[in-house]
């Protein structure tokens, strides 16, 4: 109920038309030090939740025989790539960044990890890949950095990418940020989660996250980039109400239904399993039970999610 009480206001303000226009990030890579170091340290934070949500939906919708490959673009220090390994069980995976400091980093959490030999990470232009390596993965993802692209154009060219990227049998998964619709919504937001980060010293990463919610696209604009000449059904996920994050589902050529299974339950996820005696451990068991109401309610809204289908072409 606290953590509904604590979201409730801001439900309200989302209502009418958008008012917010898109502020680009004064960078598209992150590379000082510090904001890499503070990065690497957000699996302790709400952040880790979007993490938690797109390894259900990659479990969700992903096909049985296409479970062994996957690369990850905009890898950063590679969170939510050693979750494929760790908890979907992908054998072969890469994670690709622009950004070296991550990179690097990345490796660093895959030994820790003891995923060196699963996980390999590269530095590149995600950008420029599909003609290196056509139609060699069973999923293919990008999270939290559709944002970084300069524009629409950058965004569909990467969506199209992903595509070309991914086997026929393949799976494709975007996920961001969502726009808010005005900028006093926006602060409110940002000041709700803030202070997981403050109380985390991770102020680098507070300033890099507003500037993130002022660059994210509307489901609209996400909408527009999603290929059109694609041999496959896509579909934009949007949760009702408060759209702080969406999701584009690429589907294996063929397949015109989102999931293959059920959900995990609600205590079963096994991200939330393995980190919540950690969050108890490290910060504090209120935190943990906090986060875990926090990642009931964010899982209802995915469920509930608004689906938006664009069909393959004719």
């Amino acid at each position: 109920m606290r953590t509904l009480l604590r979201f409730l206001p801001l439900l309200a303000g989302q209502a009418g038309l958008q008012q917010l226009e898109r502020k680009p990030e004064p960078t598209s890579v992150t590379d000082a030090s510090e904001n890499v170091v503070q990065y690497s340290r957000v699996m302790a934070t709400k952040l880790v939740l979007t993490y938690a949500a797109g390894i259900e939906i990659v479990h969700r919708a992903r096909s049985e025989e296409s479970s062994h490959s996957a690369v990850d673009l905009a890898c950063g220090p590679g969170h939510y790539t050693l979750c494929l390994a760790r908890y979907l069980g992908y054998k072969d995976l890469i994670g690709v960044d622009l950004s070296s400091p991550m990179v690097s980093l990345a490796r660093q959490n895959a030994a820790q990890q003891g995923l060196s030999d699963t996980v390999s990470f590269q530095t590149a232009d995600i950008v420029s890949m599909d003609q290196a390596l056509p139609h060699s993965f069973d999923l293919v993802s990008f999270t939290g950095a559709a944002h970084h692209m300069a524009d629409l154009q950058t965004v569909a060219q990467m969506l199209r990418q992903m595509d070309q990227l991914a086997k026929p049998s393949g799976l494709v998964m975007l996920m961001d940020l969502a726009r808010l619709r005005t900028r006093r919504l926006t602060e409110r937001y940002i000041r709700t989660l803030a202070r997981d980060y403050i109380e985390r010293g991770l102020v680098k990463f507070l300033d890099d996250f507003r500037a993130s919610m002022y660059a994210v696209w509307t489901p609209k604009e996400l909408r527009s980039a999603i290929p059109k000449q694609s041999a496959r059904w896509w579909v934009h996920l949007v949760p009702r109400g408060l759209p702080t994050v969406q999701v584009v589902v690429g589907l294996p050529v063929g397949r015109d239904r989102l999931f293959a299974r059920p959900s995990w339950g609600y205590d079963d996820h096994p991200l939330i399993r393995d980190w919540y005696p950690r969050w108890e451990n490290q910060v504090s068991r209120g935190w943990a039970r906090e986060t875990l109401q926090d990642w009931k309610l964010m899982r209802l809204s995915l469920l509930t999610a608004g689906k938006h289908w664009i069909p393959p072409r004719s």
